[in-house]
């Protein structure tokens, strides 16, 4: 949900860690092309879904780890992640799934409801859009507990 509802890039999406999830703000603090930090603001969905993953996380015997996303062996990886995807997609009837047509669908989403390719590549702070999942303004994000 977080790949549709951000458009997020799936490397960006497997190296998260905690700190890069605000759940108060509503936005993930990803690492993008360039090395460069952006805020990719999601829905109420998404973040109802993440703190329900974020409680079960917590009983996971590598919770210790700051990645966000954990698999058996540890760290999900973003083969990791490709292979979830598929498996699920071929589960739902959508062989083939990958995490670049959840991109692609987010951004026909992004300019079905009035955004701009501008709008995307603006500023942070400037940005605010209607997400799949409900209401979320672009800000910059922060660990919990930070003001």
């Amino acid at each position: 949900m977080l790949l549709l509802d951000t458009g997020a890039r799936r490397d960006e999406m497997a190296g998260l860690k905690l700190t890069d999830v605000d759940l108060e703000l509503d936005v993930l603090l990803v690492l993008g092309k360039g090395r460069r930090e952006r805020t990719l603001p999601f829905g109420r969905k998404a973040g109802e879904a993440l703190d329900r993953y974020l409680r079960a996380r917590t009983r996971h015997k590598h919770a210790a780890l700051p990645w966000l996303w954990l698999g058996q062996k540890g760290r999900l990886t973003d083969i990791g992640l490709r292979m979830i995807l598929r498996r699920r997609g071929a589960q739902a009837g959508l062989p083939g799934l990958h995490a670049h047509q959840l991109r692609h669908t987010f951004a026909h989403e992004w300019l079905a409801q009035g955004g701009t390719e501008a709008d995307r590549l603006g500023s942070p702070k400037s940005i605010r859009r209607s997400s799949v999942g409900g209401d979320a303004s672009r800000r910059t994000a922060r660990p919990r507990g930070q003001a």
